[in-house]
């Protein structure tokens, strides 16, 4: 595949917004993104402003601060672009077996992408190994690789609440476990689309690969719409 949008390109995405920021480590990004806190953790001290791009270097991304005890970044009310600077999935977000990697607390409006990027190793008593969204969160997921990830409800991704939509394009899931139900996707009365197409503005068609294991809540089932399988961007 290949990407037609000109801008500012990092890694095999584009990198678009108001302003452009870079992150190299874990405690940069956490600064820039993690605008929310459980009482006794803290905050970011930097946090970029709506419709903004952060280019996240290839490394790993992990350890200290948290925004939780259970979550390492928690974002609330914002919407940026989070892109791998690097080749696919060589920025890793692990959350070494202990917290969620990320929760995405409404988008205030605006659509949060992350591109390129590979969660891994999230591990969440209740919801979301690797992804808590809900509270209406616009959020697209592109070129993204979402591995041996752990929760009770959505092993790799957990999305709740009427209003909250996930579009998730060429993204690939392996190794993610549920002690309930949905190894890979949860829905409660959400809204997602798996999507057999690469990302807007790439050209190509991604390989399929193997079903994902997704459920439906029953009692507020949502939407989850799509081709379910795992697609890698290749």
């Amino acid at each position: 595949m290949n990407m037609k949008t000109l801008g500012v390109l990092v890694g095999p995405f584009a990198l678009v917004g108001a302003t452009v920021h870079y992150a190299n480590d874990h405690p940069v990004l956490f600064n820039f993104i993690s605008n929310y806190a459980e009482s006794g953790y803290t905050t970011g001290n930097n946090i970029i402003d709506n419709g903004d791009s952060v280019g996240v270097w290839v490394g790993t991304f992990s350890g200290a601060p948290y925004a939780a005890s259970d979550v390492v970044y928690w974002t609330n009310g914002i919407y940026f672009s989070l892109i791998c600077s690097g080749a696919l999935h060589s920025c890793v977000f692990d959350g070494s077996n202990s917290r969620r990697i990320m929760t995405i607390g409404g988008t205030g409006g605006g659509t949060m992408t992350l591109a390129g990027v590979h969660f891994k190793d999230g591990n969440n008593i209740s919801f979301g190994g690797a992804l808590y969204i809900l509270s209406s969160a616009l959020v697209s997921l592109q070129g993204c690789r979402i591995l041996s990830n752990q929760a009770n409800y959505g092993g790799g991704i957990y999305a709740g609440s009427s209003g909250t939509t996930v579009n998730l394009y060429s993204t690939s899931f392996d190794g993610n476990t549920a002690t309930g139900n949905g190894d890979d996707i949860y829905g409660n009365s959400a809204s997602l689309t798996v999507h057999s197409t690469c990302p807007p503005d790439w050209s190509g068609t991604p390989a399929a690969g193997s079903n994902l294991d997704t459920y439906s809540d029953p009692d507020n089932p949502g939407t989850l719409s799509g081709t379910t399988k795992s697609f890698d961007i290749g």
